[in-house]
Protein backbone atom coordinates (compact mmCIF):
# COMPACT_ATOMS: atom_id res chain seq x y z
CA UNK A 1 0.00 0.00 0.00
CA UNK A 2 1.40 3.37 -1.05
CA UNK A 3 1.21 6.45 1.12
CA UNK A 4 1.11 9.99 -0.25
CA UNK A 5 1.49 9.20 -3.93
CA UNK A 6 0.69 11.96 -6.42
CA UNK A 7 -2.78 12.57 -7.77
CA UNK A 8 -1.68 11.61 -11.28
CA UNK A 9 -0.12 8.34 -10.10
CA UNK A 10 -3.27 7.47 -8.16
CA UNK A 11 -5.40 8.16 -11.23
CA UNK A 12 -3.11 6.02 -13.39
CA UNK A 13 -3.37 3.10 -10.98
CA UNK A 14 -7.15 3.29 -11.15
CA UNK A 15 -7.16 3.44 -14.96
CA UNK A 16 -4.81 0.43 -15.14
CA UNK A 17 -7.62 -1.55 -13.50
CA UNK A 18 -10.45 -0.03 -15.53
CA UNK A 19 -11.88 -1.73 -18.61
CA UNK A 20 -14.35 -0.46 -21.15
CA UNK A 21 -17.74 -2.05 -20.52
CA UNK A 22 -19.50 -4.41 -22.90
CA UNK A 23 -21.74 -2.94 -25.62
CA UNK A 24 -25.51 -3.20 -25.69
CA UNK A 25 -28.17 -2.28 -28.24
CA UNK A 26 -30.66 0.45 -27.32
CA UNK A 27 -33.48 2.15 -29.27
CA UNK A 28 -32.28 5.40 -30.83
CA UNK A 29 -34.77 7.40 -28.75
CA UNK A 30 -33.02 6.12 -25.62
CA UNK A 31 -29.50 6.72 -26.93
CA UNK A 32 -29.10 10.43 -26.12
CA UNK A 33 -25.87 10.99 -24.20
CA UNK A 34 -24.75 7.39 -24.61
CA UNK A 35 -21.43 6.46 -26.24
CA UNK A 36 -21.49 4.66 -29.57
CA UNK A 37 -19.76 1.27 -29.57
CA UNK A 38 -19.77 0.98 -33.36
CA UNK A 39 -19.09 2.85 -36.58
CA UNK A 40 -22.27 3.38 -38.59
CA UNK A 41 -22.13 4.18 -42.30
CA UNK A 42 -24.69 5.52 -44.78
CA UNK A 43 -26.23 2.73 -46.83
CA UNK A 44 -27.65 5.19 -49.37
CA UNK A 45 -27.49 8.81 -50.42
CA UNK A 46 -29.33 11.46 -48.40
CA UNK A 47 -31.51 12.66 -49.98
CA UNK A 48 -31.84 9.61 -52.19
CA UNK A 49 -33.05 11.63 -55.20
CA UNK A 50 -33.26 15.26 -56.27
CA UNK A 51 -35.80 17.23 -54.23
CA UNK A 52 -37.21 20.72 -54.31
CA UNK A 53 -35.93 23.17 -51.72
CA UNK A 54 -38.92 25.52 -52.14
CA UNK A 55 -42.56 25.61 -53.17
CA UNK A 56 -42.55 26.56 -56.82
CA UNK A 57 -42.06 25.17 -60.31
CA UNK A 58 -39.51 22.71 -61.62
CA UNK A 59 -38.33 23.84 -65.03
CA UNK A 60 -36.48 22.04 -67.78
CA UNK A 61 -34.05 23.63 -70.20
CA UNK A 62 -35.41 26.38 -72.40
CA UNK A 63 -37.52 25.42 -75.40
CA UNK A 64 -36.89 26.08 -79.05
CA UNK A 65 -35.47 29.48 -79.73
CA UNK A 66 -34.43 29.86 -76.08
CA UNK A 67 -37.85 31.22 -75.07
CA UNK A 68 -38.16 32.05 -71.34
CA UNK A 69 -41.73 30.77 -71.12
CA UNK A 70 -42.50 27.25 -69.93
CA UNK A 71 -45.63 25.20 -70.43
CA UNK A 72 -46.99 23.85 -67.13
CA UNK A 73 -47.64 20.14 -67.62
CA UNK A 74 -48.96 19.40 -64.11
CA UNK A 75 -48.52 19.69 -60.37
CA UNK A 76 -46.92 17.24 -57.94
CA UNK A 77 -48.08 16.62 -54.37
CA UNK A 78 -45.76 15.55 -51.56
CA UNK A 79 -45.20 11.84 -51.80
CA UNK A 80 -45.68 11.72 -55.58
CA UNK A 81 -42.95 9.94 -57.50
CA UNK A 82 -42.80 11.55 -60.95
CA UNK A 83 -42.42 9.04 -63.76
CA UNK A 84 -42.53 11.29 -66.81
CA UNK A 85 -39.46 13.49 -67.43
CA UNK A 86 -39.72 17.17 -68.19
CA UNK A 87 -38.99 18.09 -71.77
CA UNK A 88 -37.34 21.34 -72.87
CA UNK A 89 -39.71 24.24 -72.39
CA UNK A 90 -41.84 22.46 -69.77
CA UNK A 91 -42.49 23.17 -66.08
CA UNK A 92 -44.22 21.33 -63.24
CA UNK A 93 -45.54 22.58 -59.91
CA UNK A 94 -43.62 21.15 -56.92
CA UNK A 95 -43.60 21.47 -53.12
CA UNK A 96 -40.71 21.78 -50.64
CA UNK A 97 -39.13 18.38 -50.06
CA UNK A 98 -40.94 16.76 -52.97
CA UNK A 99 -39.15 14.62 -55.55
CA UNK A 100 -38.33 16.31 -58.83
CA UNK A 101 -38.99 14.88 -62.28
CA UNK A 102 -35.96 13.99 -64.33
CA UNK A 103 -35.00 16.73 -66.73
CA UNK A 104 -35.33 19.43 -64.05
CA UNK A 105 -32.50 21.97 -64.17
CA UNK A 106 -33.82 24.40 -61.52
CA UNK A 107 -36.80 25.26 -59.34
CA UNK A 108 -38.31 28.75 -59.47
CA UNK A 109 -40.13 29.89 -56.28
CA UNK A 110 -43.83 30.46 -56.83
CA UNK A 111 -43.49 34.12 -55.83
CA UNK A 112 -40.97 34.60 -58.66
CA UNK A 113 -43.21 33.56 -61.55
CA UNK A 114 -46.06 34.95 -63.59
CA UNK A 115 -48.59 32.51 -65.03
CA UNK A 116 -50.92 33.08 -67.94
CA UNK A 117 -52.83 30.47 -69.96
CA UNK A 118 -50.82 27.56 -68.46
CA UNK A 119 -47.55 29.21 -69.37
CA UNK A 120 -45.00 30.26 -66.78
CA UNK A 121 -42.64 33.17 -67.11
CA UNK A 122 -39.82 33.52 -64.58
CA UNK A 123 -39.24 36.89 -62.94
CA UNK A 124 -35.62 36.04 -62.18
CA UNK A 125 -32.70 34.62 -64.07
CA UNK A 126 -32.88 30.85 -64.05
CA UNK A 127 -29.58 29.29 -63.04
CA UNK A 128 -28.98 25.55 -63.24
CA UNK A 129 -29.19 23.94 -59.80
CA UNK A 130 -31.12 26.77 -58.13
CA UNK A 131 -33.38 25.60 -55.27
CA UNK A 132 -32.59 21.93 -55.80
CA UNK A 133 -31.54 19.57 -53.02
CA UNK A 134 -29.17 17.35 -54.93
CA UNK A 135 -29.14 13.60 -54.32
CA UNK A 136 -26.46 12.90 -51.72
CA UNK A 137 -25.81 16.57 -50.91
CA UNK A 138 -26.15 15.80 -47.17
CA UNK A 139 -24.57 12.34 -47.06
CA UNK A 140 -23.49 9.95 -49.78
CA UNK A 141 -23.51 6.18 -49.56
CA UNK A 142 -20.52 5.04 -47.50
CA UNK A 143 -20.18 8.23 -45.45
CA UNK A 144 -19.54 7.79 -41.71
CA UNK A 145 -22.72 8.67 -39.80
CA UNK A 146 -21.62 7.91 -36.23
CA UNK A 147 -18.06 7.11 -35.16
CA UNK A 148 -17.36 4.67 -32.36
CA UNK A 149 -16.71 6.64 -29.18
CA UNK A 150 -19.06 9.48 -30.16
CA UNK A 151 -21.45 10.81 -27.53
CA UNK A 152 -24.86 10.52 -29.15
CA UNK A 153 -26.41 13.95 -29.69
CA UNK A 154 -29.91 14.99 -30.82
CA UNK A 155 -28.37 15.52 -34.27
CA UNK A 156 -27.16 11.93 -34.35
CA UNK A 157 -30.63 10.71 -33.42
CA UNK A 158 -32.24 12.73 -36.20
CA UNK A 159 -29.67 11.40 -38.67
CA UNK A 160 -30.19 7.80 -37.60
CA UNK A 161 -33.95 8.26 -37.94
CA UNK A 162 -33.48 9.65 -41.47
CA UNK A 163 -31.77 6.35 -42.33
CA UNK A 164 -34.41 4.23 -40.61
CA UNK A 165 -32.08 2.99 -37.87
CA UNK A 166 -34.20 1.73 -34.99
CA UNK A 167 -31.35 1.01 -32.59
CA UNK A 168 -27.66 1.64 -32.02
CA UNK A 169 -24.97 -0.27 -30.19
CA UNK A 170 -23.61 1.73 -27.21
CA UNK A 171 -21.39 0.94 -24.25
CA UNK A 172 -23.23 -0.15 -21.15
CA UNK A 173 -23.68 2.48 -18.47
CA UNK A 174 -21.37 1.96 -15.48
CA UNK A 175 -23.38 0.82 -12.47
CA UNK A 176 -22.47 2.67 -9.29
CA UNK A 177 -23.43 2.03 -5.67
CA UNK A 178 -22.86 4.30 -2.67
CA UNK A 179 -22.19 3.17 0.90
CA UNK A 180 -22.16 5.76 3.70
CA UNK A 181 -20.26 4.74 6.83
CA UNK A 182 -21.64 6.70 9.76
CA UNK A 183 -23.73 6.23 12.86
CA UNK A 184 -25.13 9.75 12.85
CA UNK A 185 -26.10 10.06 9.16
CA UNK A 186 -29.68 9.12 8.30
CA UNK A 187 -31.55 8.89 4.95
CA UNK A 188 -32.30 12.37 3.64
CA UNK A 189 -36.08 11.81 3.66
CA UNK A 190 -36.16 11.35 7.46
CA UNK A 191 -36.25 13.96 10.19
CA UNK A 192 -32.99 13.94 12.18
CA UNK A 193 -32.94 13.55 15.93
CA UNK A 194 -30.47 15.61 18.00
CA UNK A 195 -26.96 14.59 16.97
CA UNK A 196 -28.06 13.25 13.56
CA UNK A 197 -27.72 14.75 10.08
CA UNK A 198 -29.38 13.96 6.76
CA UNK A 199 -27.41 12.20 4.05
CA UNK A 200 -26.59 14.66 1.27
CA UNK A 201 -23.72 12.70 -0.25
CA UNK A 202 -25.94 9.91 -1.57
CA UNK A 203 -28.24 12.20 -3.59
CA UNK A 204 -25.26 14.38 -4.60
CA UNK A 205 -23.32 11.40 -5.95
CA UNK A 206 -26.44 10.02 -7.61
CA UNK A 207 -26.85 13.24 -9.59
CA UNK A 208 -23.14 13.43 -10.46
CA UNK A 209 -23.08 9.81 -11.62
CA UNK A 210 -26.10 10.34 -13.89
CA UNK A 211 -24.55 13.51 -15.30
CA UNK A 212 -21.41 11.58 -16.18
CA UNK A 213 -23.20 8.73 -17.93
CA UNK A 214 -23.43 6.27 -15.06
CA UNK A 215 -26.35 4.60 -13.33
CA UNK A 216 -26.78 4.67 -9.55
CA UNK A 217 -28.12 1.24 -8.56
CA UNK A 218 -28.21 1.63 -4.77
CA UNK A 219 -27.30 3.92 -1.88
CA UNK A 220 -27.04 2.57 1.67
CA UNK A 221 -26.21 4.09 5.04
CA UNK A 222 -24.79 1.80 7.75
CA UNK A 223 -23.33 2.15 11.23
CA UNK A 224 -20.19 0.54 12.60
CA UNK A 225 -21.39 -3.03 13.09
CA UNK A 226 -18.57 -4.79 11.19
CA UNK A 227 -20.69 -7.80 10.23
CA UNK A 228 -23.55 -5.77 8.77
CA UNK A 229 -21.20 -3.35 6.99
CA UNK A 230 -19.37 -6.17 5.23
CA UNK A 231 -22.63 -7.88 4.30
CA UNK A 232 -24.06 -4.68 2.83
CA UNK A 233 -20.84 -3.96 0.94
CA UNK A 234 -20.77 -7.44 -0.60
CA UNK A 235 -24.40 -7.07 -1.66
CA UNK A 236 -23.68 -3.71 -3.31
CA UNK A 237 -20.64 -5.12 -5.11
CA UNK A 238 -22.88 -7.77 -6.66
CA UNK A 239 -24.91 -4.99 -8.25
CA UNK A 240 -22.25 -2.47 -9.24
CA UNK A 241 -19.11 -1.90 -11.28
CA UNK A 242 -18.04 0.84 -8.85
CA UNK A 243 -18.67 1.13 -5.11
CA UNK A 244 -18.17 4.57 -3.57
CA UNK A 245 -17.69 4.57 0.19
CA UNK A 246 -18.19 7.91 1.90
CA UNK A 247 -17.22 8.67 5.48
CA UNK A 248 -14.98 6.52 7.66
CA UNK A 249 -11.91 7.59 5.71
CA UNK A 250 -9.96 8.74 8.77
CA UNK A 251 -10.89 8.20 12.42
CA UNK A 252 -8.47 8.25 15.36
CA UNK A 253 -5.48 7.52 13.17
CA UNK A 254 -7.15 4.71 11.26
CA UNK A 255 -9.64 4.31 8.44
CA UNK A 256 -12.83 2.28 8.65
CA UNK A 257 -13.15 2.41 4.85
CA UNK A 258 -9.67 0.99 4.33
CA UNK A 259 -10.22 -1.71 6.95
CA UNK A 260 -13.48 -2.63 5.21
CA UNK A 261 -11.72 -2.92 1.86
CA UNK A 262 -9.05 -5.14 3.39
CA UNK A 263 -11.69 -7.27 5.13
CA UNK A 264 -13.41 -7.74 1.78
CA UNK A 265 -10.12 -8.97 0.30
CA UNK A 266 -9.76 -6.02 -2.08
CA UNK A 267 -6.36 -5.01 -3.45
CA UNK A 268 -5.50 -1.50 -2.27
CA UNK A 269 -4.38 0.65 -5.23
CA UNK A 270 -3.45 3.73 -3.21
CA UNK A 271 -4.23 5.40 0.09
CA UNK A 272 -3.78 9.05 1.07
CA UNK A 273 -3.11 11.59 -1.67
CA UNK A 274 -1.67 14.99 -0.61
CA UNK A 275 -4.49 17.20 -1.85
CA UNK A 276 -7.03 19.44 -0.19
CA UNK A 277 -9.85 18.93 0.43
CA UNK A 278 -10.05 15.19 1.09
CA UNK A 279 -6.48 13.95 1.46
CA UNK A 280 -7.55 10.80 3.31
CA UNK A 281 -8.87 8.98 0.27
CA UNK A 282 -8.16 5.66 -1.35
CA UNK A 283 -9.16 3.07 -3.91
CA UNK A 284 -9.03 -0.68 -4.33
CA UNK A 285 -10.12 -3.40 -6.75
CA UNK A 286 -12.01 -6.61 -6.04
CA UNK A 287 -12.97 -9.05 -8.80
CA UNK A 288 -12.71 -6.27 -11.42
CA UNK A 289 -14.95 -4.00 -9.29
CA UNK A 290 -13.51 -0.65 -8.27
CA UNK A 291 -13.98 0.64 -4.72
CA UNK A 292 -13.36 4.30 -3.84
CA UNK A 293 -13.19 5.81 -0.37
CA UNK A 294 -14.19 9.49 -0.31
CA UNK A 295 -14.57 11.99 2.48
CA UNK A 296 -17.87 12.24 4.31
CA UNK A 297 -17.71 16.03 4.02
CA UNK A 298 -19.79 16.95 0.95
CA UNK A 299 -17.36 19.51 -0.48
CA UNK A 300 -14.43 17.12 -0.20
CA UNK A 301 -16.59 14.22 -1.38
CA UNK A 302 -17.48 16.09 -4.59
CA UNK A 303 -13.83 16.99 -5.28
CA UNK A 304 -12.71 13.40 -4.70
CA UNK A 305 -15.45 12.15 -7.00
CA UNK A 306 -14.34 14.46 -9.82
CA UNK A 307 -10.64 13.62 -9.46
CA UNK A 308 -10.80 9.87 -8.89
CA UNK A 309 -14.18 8.41 -9.86
CA UNK A 310 -14.90 10.41 -13.02
CA UNK A 311 -11.82 9.13 -14.94
CA UNK A 312 -12.94 5.55 -14.28
CA UNK A 313 -16.53 6.32 -15.32
CA UNK A 314 -15.34 7.90 -18.57
CA UNK A 315 -12.93 5.07 -19.37
CA UNK A 316 -15.66 2.46 -18.82
CA UNK A 317 -17.74 4.23 -21.47
CA UNK A 318 -14.92 4.41 -23.99
CA UNK A 319 -14.34 8.15 -23.44
CA UNK A 320 -11.07 9.99 -22.82
CA UNK A 321 -10.54 9.60 -19.05
CA UNK A 322 -9.16 13.05 -18.46
CA UNK A 323 -10.78 16.31 -17.42
CA UNK A 324 -9.91 19.15 -19.77
CA UNK A 325 -7.27 21.51 -18.35
CA UNK A 326 -7.34 25.20 -19.30
CA UNK A 327 -5.87 28.50 -18.19
CA UNK A 328 -8.22 31.18 -16.85
CA UNK A 329 -7.94 34.47 -15.03
CA UNK A 330 -9.31 34.47 -11.50
CA UNK A 331 -11.87 37.24 -11.05
CA UNK A 332 -11.82 37.42 -7.25
CA UNK A 333 -8.68 35.64 -6.03
CA UNK A 334 -8.26 33.15 -3.18
CA UNK A 335 -6.80 34.46 0.08
CA UNK A 336 -5.38 31.24 1.56
CA UNK A 337 -1.89 29.87 1.13
CA UNK A 338 -1.70 26.33 -0.21
CA UNK A 339 0.31 23.87 1.86
CA UNK A 340 -0.81 20.80 -0.03
CA UNK A 341 -2.06 20.92 -3.60
CA UNK A 342 -5.52 22.43 -3.36
CA UNK A 343 -8.60 22.17 -5.58
CA UNK A 344 -10.89 25.16 -5.20
CA UNK A 345 -14.48 25.01 -6.46
CA UNK A 346 -15.16 27.66 -9.08
CA UNK A 347 -17.50 28.91 -11.76
CA UNK A 348 -15.89 29.35 -15.17
CA UNK A 349 -17.27 31.35 -18.08
CA UNK A 350 -16.06 32.77 -21.38
CA UNK A 351 -15.97 36.42 -22.36
CA UNK A 352 -14.18 38.57 -24.93
CA UNK A 353 -10.94 38.27 -22.95
CA UNK A 354 -11.06 34.48 -22.68
CA UNK A 355 -11.82 32.11 -19.81
CA UNK A 356 -12.60 33.65 -16.42
CA UNK A 357 -13.10 31.71 -13.21
CA UNK A 358 -14.71 32.91 -9.99
CA UNK A 359 -13.94 31.32 -6.63
CA UNK A 360 -17.29 30.31 -5.18
CA UNK A 361 -18.24 30.99 -1.57
CA UNK A 362 -18.31 28.13 0.92
CA UNK A 363 -14.94 26.45 0.36
CA UNK A 364 -14.88 24.53 3.65
CA UNK A 365 -14.95 20.75 3.02
CA UNK A 366 -18.12 20.48 5.10
CA UNK A 367 -20.05 23.07 3.07
CA UNK A 368 -22.40 22.52 0.13
CA UNK A 369 -22.67 26.16 -1.00
CA UNK A 370 -19.71 26.04 -3.41
CA UNK A 371 -21.16 23.01 -5.21
CA UNK A 372 -24.36 24.72 -6.36
CA UNK A 373 -22.83 26.59 -9.34
CA UNK A 374 -19.55 24.71 -9.61
CA UNK A 375 -18.40 23.74 -13.10
CA UNK A 376 -14.62 23.83 -12.63
CA UNK A 377 -11.87 23.08 -10.14
CA UNK A 378 -9.03 25.57 -9.71
CA UNK A 379 -5.79 23.59 -9.40
CA UNK A 380 -3.48 25.44 -6.99
CA UNK A 381 0.00 23.86 -6.63
CA UNK A 382 1.43 22.98 -3.24
CA UNK A 383 3.22 25.74 -1.31
CA UNK A 384 1.56 28.49 -3.37
CA UNK A 385 0.90 31.99 -2.05
CA UNK A 386 -2.66 33.35 -2.11
CA UNK A 387 -4.16 33.77 -5.59
CA UNK A 388 -4.41 37.43 -6.58
CA UNK A 389 -7.34 39.03 -8.39
CA UNK A 390 -6.75 38.73 -12.13
CA UNK A 391 -4.04 36.08 -11.74
CA UNK A 392 -3.89 33.30 -14.32
CA UNK A 393 -4.67 29.89 -12.84
CA UNK A 394 -5.05 26.33 -14.08
CA UNK A 395 -8.58 24.94 -14.08
CA UNK A 396 -10.15 21.55 -14.72
CA UNK A 397 -13.44 21.65 -16.61
CA UNK A 398 -15.78 19.21 -14.95
CA UNK A 399 -17.35 16.40 -16.96
CA UNK A 400 -20.77 17.39 -18.20
CA UNK A 401 -19.87 21.08 -18.41
CA UNK A 402 -20.64 21.26 -22.15
CA UNK A 403 -24.22 20.29 -21.31
CA UNK A 404 -24.41 22.92 -18.59
CA UNK A 405 -23.06 26.02 -20.38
Amino acid sequence: MSINISLEEAQERVLNHTSRLAPESVPILEALGRVSAEDLYADSDLPAVQQSAVDGYAVASAGEGGMDKYYIVGHLCLGDNPQVPLKPGQAMGVLTGGNLPSGTIAVVPHEKVQIQDDYLEAMEVIKAGNNIKQAGEDYVQGDLLVARGSVISPGHIGLLAAYGKESICVYRKPRVAVLCLSRHVIPWQLKPEPGQIRDSNGPLLSALVRQDGGLLVAAKTVGKDETSVKTVALDLLQQADILIITGGTYTKGDSEARLLMEDLGAEILYWDVPIQPGSHTGASVLNSRLLFALSGNPGACAVGYQLFVVPALLAMQGLTPRLQCLKARCSNGFAKKAGSRRFVRGRVSWDEQGWEVTVLPGQKPSMLRSLVNCNALIDIPANSPPVEIGQEVSILLLAGMERNK
